[in-house]
């Protein structure tokens, strides 16, 4: 008889349940619930497991209510709701930056520094050319900071003797696009208290000349730019103000671009975090963040592993850690196995591999992310080393552990990132901007790894694309569509075409990809009921766009949370 009762109050449990949900959805479809926003007679791409498209979506606060035909969806229409005619415009999920610098990049834009990013400088010429001219509109002895930054031409070098002959008596700091390197005059060294004897610091090259051990002028990598950045204008004096007004240029730049999240995957300090939290309090935040913190040592990982606790709103995620294991082929500090390429001419170890696979098995034990700045098949290979390591000593499902770039992968190191379920978030704009570049600096045999998406996707490993603002040239999302799809570098290079994806394939990489590689894949990425109503309106519709027409494509409306935050409707 107890058997029989357990049995029946079981069943009315179920019975109850299934009940109560059927009657919250018959609640939800009543005439008398209505949508706070409404878009219809448009072409809507939801990237849902079908990759549905239909006309009408609504929204209610700042979640997504119901998708369908625009006849469906007019029971949800009431007094108070908003209803926007997209006149067979696109939608689709709003786009996700999977590698960007929000705050950093809105920096680039103060107009305290001198503009040596492109189009303005493309090459050694213009760069002196630029000088030369603040130089006369700048008092002896102040410091000209430059903003991320100059690019060279193919051959050209710079030193602290060029910069010397522009501006002999204002301390120099011109950071290279890439953000690997800076080069610096005499005077800010002398500034600096950087001399033949000082010592590389922890990560960092003192780039010196090898007949008299001078420094030359170039700092390699974050440590040693950070020797002479701690004074120079713009970068040692930031205030707190200051830099929420570097979060509002960066973000509304990104949100003209269709760009409804952001992930800073290299956030310099515990104290930047602060001010994305405080913006995000303060209703300051238009554009919802996910926060790598940076860790330089093994030290710091051991003070950021007890002392930060992780946290989440609805704008910003704290989500782990970013590490670095090289640099930049403009720099030439590519880990590759063949230090003789002009990609690794100046590689070193920025950590030993013993150091490297402790920080990242400490990390990992926070239950956080790790994410790795790597692009050179050794390093690729050293990075994933660690991460299995880490995964040996203490097993942990859907870490969900990033590659950033991932560039010159091997082979069997494709193999390695899938078994190990790690993220790639890499740069298909790259392909367009940089392609040829590239090509001069490896070699035909490795160019055949370059960047080799179709490959990562037909083997399941999980991609997002990022832009790399300020390291790239802009946030435009276009670019790397175009880069994607075509794999035509500017020069005319096309490389791999065998690497192409469609233009629905690198959609979903945008935006679910770039969701998923943030954990985040649950309430965004896709058009669906109950996710965030995050959503940008185009100028043409993505799945007919000509690869040719890419270069006219504009995000005409972004809205996050239901809300518009750029664009009219």
């Amino acid at each position: 008889m107890k058997t029989r009762i357990k049995i029946k109050m079981r069943v009315y449990a179920c019975l109850g349940l299934f009940l109560g949900l059927v009657w919250m959805r018959t609640v939800d479809a009543q005439p008398d619930v209505k949508a706070d926003l409404v878009l219809f007679n448009g072409k809507i791409i939801t990237v849902d497991p079908q990759d549905t498209i239909v006309q009408a979506l609504a929204v209610k606060g700042d979640k997504i209510i119901r998708l369908g035909t625009n006849d469906a969806l007019k029971p949800l229409i009431g007094p108070q709701t908003k209803v926007v005619n997209l006149q067979g415009r696109t939608a689709t999920p709003g786009l996700i930056d999977s590698h960007n610098h929000v705050m950093y990049y809105g920096k680039q834009f103060w107009d305290g520094f001198l503009n040596i990013r492109a189009p303005e400088v493309k090459c050694k010429a213009d760069l002196l050319r630029v000088i030369a001219d603040k130089v006369l509109q700048t008092p002896s002895g102040e410091w000209i900071s430059g903003n991320q930054g100059f690019t060279l031409q193919l051959g050209e070098t710079l030193s602290r003797d060029d910069l010397d002959k522009a501006a002999p008596n204002n301390p120099l700091y011109l950071r290279h696009s890439s953000g690997q390197y800076v080069v610096v005059n005499t005077l800010a060294l002398k500034l600096a208290g950087i001399d033949k004897n000082t010592p590389n610091p922890y990560g960092g090259r003192i780039v010196k000349d090898p007949a008299t051990h001078e420094p030359t002028g170039l700092l390699l990598h974050y440590p040693a730019e950070a020797l002479v950045a701690r004074l120079a204008k713009g970068y040692g004096d930031r205030t707190e103000e200051e830099l929420i007004e570097d979060v509002k240029r960066g973000q509304d730049i990104c949100l003209s671009g269709g760009y409804t999240s952001i992930q800073d995957v290299i956030v310099a300090l515990p104290r930047d975090i602060s001010v994305y939290k405080k913006m995000a309090d303060t209703n300051q935040l238009k554009i919802r963040l996910y926060a790598l913190l940076y860790v330089d040592s093994e030290e710091r990982a051991q003070t950021y592993a007890q002392k930060i606790t992780p946290f989440k709103t609805d704008m910003v995620n704290f989500g782990g850690w970013k590490l670095a294991m090289d640099g930049g082929a403009q720099a030439g500090t590519l880990q590759m196995y063949d230090p003789n390429l002009l990609v690794s001419k100046s590689s070193y170890v920025y950590h030993t591999p013993e150091t490297f696979n402790r920080i990242v098995s400490l990390l990992h034990k926070t239950g956080l992310q790790v994410a790795v700045h790597v692009g050179g098949d050794k390093g690729i290979d050293m990075t994933l080393d660690a991460f299995e390591a880490a995964l040996k000593e203490s097993p942990r499902a859907n870490h969900r552990h990033r590659i950033e770039h991932n560039l010159f992968p091997t082979r069997q190191a494709l193999q390695r990132t899938k078994n190990l379920g790690v993220v790639v978030s890499t740069h298909p704009q790259w392909i367009t901007w940089y392609a040829a570049g590239y090509r001069q600096g490896v070699n035909e045999e490795i160019m055949q790894r370059f960047m080799p998406i179709k490959t990562m996707q037909n083997m399941g490993i999980p991609l997002a694309f990022g832009s790399d603002v300020p390291a790239a040239l802009t946030h435009d999302p276009k670019w790397a569509f175009f880069g994607a799809i075509t794999r035509k570098a500017k020069s005319g290079y096309t490389a791999g075409p065998e690497e192409c994806i469609s233009i629905r394939d690198a959609l979903r990489i945008q935006t679910l990809g770039s969701a998923y590689a943030a954990l985040e894949d649950n309430i965004k990425g896709s058009l669906e009921e109950g996710k965030l109503a995050d959503i940008v309106v185009w100028s043409h519709d993505l799945y007919s766009i000509a690869p040719l027409q890419f270069n006219n494509l504009k995000a005409l409306v972004t809205i996050v949370g239901g809300k518009v935050v750029y664009g009219q409707i």
